[in-house]
């Protein structure tokens, strides 16, 4: 991986963790002194090795796992803010990246119960639950915005 790309990257994940919003390709460009072409490209290839995930058809990030551009059924709240998660699996990959209490929210995908897990000092207090992955892992990246 270049600097440039670890740095694209490295700021898209400060952005993130410091606004729980993603940033555009003119933000990156803004903050990096780059042209906006120069920070779309860096999307791109960042993109192409799966660290990050485009809106199809566009330089737009959807995913920087384990966080979603867009909101979904999995939000975690953390210091105030609130994250969401592309999925079950990383909505407590959020809670660990964040590295502080958390609270995931969901609903039951069974009954549409309300489902609330609390994450503190590391423990998570009500282990209870199951996760449903449709696919196996190595069939995750045929179509990841399913997955």
């Amino acid at each position: 991986m270049t600097a440039r790309l670890r740095d694209v990257r490295r700021f898209v994940y400060e952005q993130i963790l410091a606004t729980s919003a993603v940033p555009s390709a003119a933000d990156v460009a803004r903050a990096l002194s780059l042209e906006i072409r120069d920070a779309e490209e860096a999307f791109r290839s960042l993109a192409d090795a799966r660290m990050l995930v485009l809106r199809p058809g566009t330089t737009a990030i959807w995913m920087a796992m384990p966080f979603s551009s867009v909101q979904t059924p999995f939000t975690v709240v953390s210091d105030g803010r609130a994250y969401s998660a592309a999925c079950a699996w990383d909505a407590f990959g959020a809670a660990a990246v964040l590295d502080a209490d958390a609270r995931i929210f969901t609903t039951c995908a069974d009954c549409g119960g309300a489902i609330e897990r609390k994450i503190s000092g590391d423990t998570l207090h009500d282990p209870r639950g199951v996760v449903h992955v449709a696919l196996p892992a190595r069939r995750w990246w045929d179509d990841i915005g399913f997955t």
